[in-house]
């Protein structure tokens, strides 16, 4: 009863008296939430509102590619070797064109007709250049200024389809000035494209990069850094105003040790003959001139695509391998130029002194037969068995010397290895030892691994399996004439950013010295100066007005005993030379001689040098 009791006591809580609560609660939390809505507000557009901006900007940005020009390369007196120029390319820029596909398919179509190609080719270009599902793609460079203005006539008829200016490598002397020390670009591969250092230097497909020569050797100083202009796009993708521009930078001048006179030399001189010539500075290992025959023009290879037939050709066996750089990829018997490294090595050994002599009946009996020389030379002393390349005299050094130190001293001389020279695909040579036939022999199919006498008079006067370079032969010439020193080959001088800051600068690397006496050295030279001064020499078309020049010349027997190959080394002037050369003249059906082929172009070279007249002396 107590407890009905207190419940009639209770009053109950009345509608007015909740409603205020609840108010105050739901004004709360509306109030909470307007306050952290502001402050989002506030961080959003205060706080990060550029950042916001740029990124909303860039959402609806879109670059448009520019290509950086490849750096000039010029000669060693600042004359232009390779430039760029200007040309213009048509693109298509993807997310511009229509997503219909059958209008699409028109603009295509319309293109292909502007641009007199099949609509098949125009497709094989969209495919093979892109890149991107955005990046513009090239479909033809270099248009002319007719299909320029027949794009801007249809430009309503041609959304996606845009020209452009773009650089493009020039080689203003094309085939007829060193196309390949210089070299090509081409478009990069895929393999070229997935190396690292490609990645780095900002490579992407469809790009030209260094293919051979100069433009391989030193891509990653040539190519320049690429620029661009952004557009801001609509919904639909097209542009409605530029946003910023970035200026591409050009890659890194070369200037080369070249001579671009005594190129221009050899190159005349060399005219259509297949071989090479090569010109050093002996004091430092400069190249002032390197020319291969038969050669090509680089500018083929500067567009895209290159045209099957001009590939054809190239590639004709006919063309004899017109790519191929001789001077330094192509080893062949140098004959009786490595004549003076046998001289030196038997003065070395104690073999020869600087009063042997010997007697040529015309040629010696070895295994049965008789091994010729060219001529019945009679007496001979050191000195006139260089002046008149007497085999007899250099049959009998070699048998003294003997074929293991005979290849020694040639290693000394730098041949059978590559010279390091900076410029791809150089090769060493051989240079031939018992041990090296032991070795070799049977893996050119050839079981009697034996070594006999024939190998070394073969060796001796420059045949056999022996093989060199003219570059190395040049770079043996001019270690007689500077007393000993082999210097390293170099083709670049320096290097300049586009900012004038000096990237690299040439200094003189000696390779190694050859380990003989001065004296010894000088019986050598005066030999060489015989050469061409004796009356007994093989090679007075070398001489050269007021100039003294030391030299040696070869005709070097081809395998089968096919017509000779010629070769001349010299280098002048003879008491202080500036310069050493070797020419080389490959056999085209009849026999070559040094002394009457080769050496005139050596004095072509000699008198550009020396800026004298271009005429033998008496």
């Amino acid at each position: 009863m107590a407890t009905l009791r207190h419940s009639r006591n209770l009053r109950p809580i009345e509608e007015s008296e909740v409603a205020p609560e609840r108010l105050r609660v739901f004004g709360g939390v509306i109030v909470l939430f307007l306050v952290v809505l502001l402050a989002r507000l506030w961080y959003l557009q205060i706080l990060q509102g550029d950042r916001f901006r740029e990124e909303a900007r860039a959402n609806s940005a879109r670059p448009f590619r520019a290509v950086a020009p490849r750096g000039a390369i010029e000669d060693v007196r600042g004359r232009a070797l390779v430039t760029n120029r200007a040309q213009f390319s048509v693109f298509v820029v993807p997310p511009d064109l229509p997503k219909d596909e059958e209008k699409r398919a028109r603009v295509f179509l319309d293109l292909a007709g502007i641009l007199e190609m099949t609509p098949e080719a125009l497709q094989a270009n969209l495919k093979t250049n892109k890149v991107s599902a955005s990046d513009p793609i090239p479909v033809a460079e270099g248009v002319s200024m007719k299909i320029l203005s027949r794009i801007a006539e249809n430009r309503m008829r041609l959304p996606g389809v845009t020209a452009q200016a773009e650089p493009v490598r020039h080689y203003p002397l094309g085939k007829f000035f060193a196309a390949h020390l210089l070299g090509t670009i081409g478009p990069i591969n895929p393999a070229e494209i997935a190396r690292k250092e490609n990645l780095d230097l900002g490579y992407r497909p469809g790009d030209f990069i260094g293919k051979s020569g100069v433009e391989r050797q030193y891509d990653r100083l040539l190519n320049g850094k690429e620029g661009g202009t952004w557009y801001e796009v609509d919904a639909r993708g097209r542009r409605q105003r530029q946003l910023r521009v970035q200026d591409p930078i050009t890659g890194a001048g070369l200037r080369l040790c070249l001579d671009k006179d005594v190129q221009a030399a050899a190159e005349q001189a060399m005219g259509d003959q297949h071989g090479a010539a090569v010109a050093i500075d002996p004091r430092n290992g400069r190249v002032l001139a390197m020319v291969s025959r038969p050669t090509f023009d680089p500018n083929l290879f500067a567009r895209r695509p290159l045209l099957a037939r001009e590939y054809k050709a190239l590639m004709d066996p006919r063309a004899n391998h017109p790519l191929q750089n001789r001077a330094i990829s192509s080893p062949q018997p140098p004959g009786s130029t490595f004549k003076i490294i046998t001289a030196t090595a038997g003065l070395a050994t104690g073999a020869l002194g600087p009063h042997s002599t010997d007697y040529c009946r015309g040629g010696i009996p070895m295994g049965g037969r008789i091994k010729r020389c060219h001529a019945r030379h009679g007496g001979v002393t050191l000195e006139t068995a260089i002046a008149a390349s007497c085999d007899v005299f250099f049959y009998h050094a070699g048998r003294r010397i003997g074929p293991t130190p005979l290849a020694h001293w040639a290693e000394q001389f730098g041949l059978g290895r590559r010279t390091g020279i900076d410029l791809p695909s150089e090769r060493g040579g051989t240079v031939p030892s018992p041990a090296w036939k032991a070795v070799m022999a049977p893996k050119f199919g050839n079981p009697d691994t034996r070594w006999y006498p024939g190998d070394t008079a073969n060796m001796a006067i420059g045949q056999g399996d022996l093989q060199t370079t003219p570059l190395q032969i040049a770079q043996a010439a001019g270690a007689i004439g500077n007393g000993g020193v082999i210097y390293k080959p170099r083709v670049l001088e320096q290097a300049v950013s586009a900012d004038q800051k000096v990237l690299y600068q040439m200094k003189p690397e000696v390779l190694q010295k050859v380990p003989i006496s001065q004296e010894n050295l000088r019986l050598v030279a005066q030999g060489m100066r015989s050469v061409v001064h004796g009356g007994r020499g093989t090679s007075r078309r070398a001489r050269l007005a007021g100039i003294t020049v030391a030299g040696k010349s070869g005709s070097a027997e081809t395998r089968g005993g096919g017509p000779t190959h010629a070769w001349f080394m010299c280098y002048a002037p003879y008491e202080k030379p500036t310069i050493a050369i070797c020419v080389f003249l490959e056999t085209r059906g009849r026999g070559l001689h040094g002394g009457s082929d080769a050496a005139p172009i050596a004095r072509t070279m000699m008198a550009a040098h020396f800026n004298v007249p271009d005429r033998a002396a008496d």
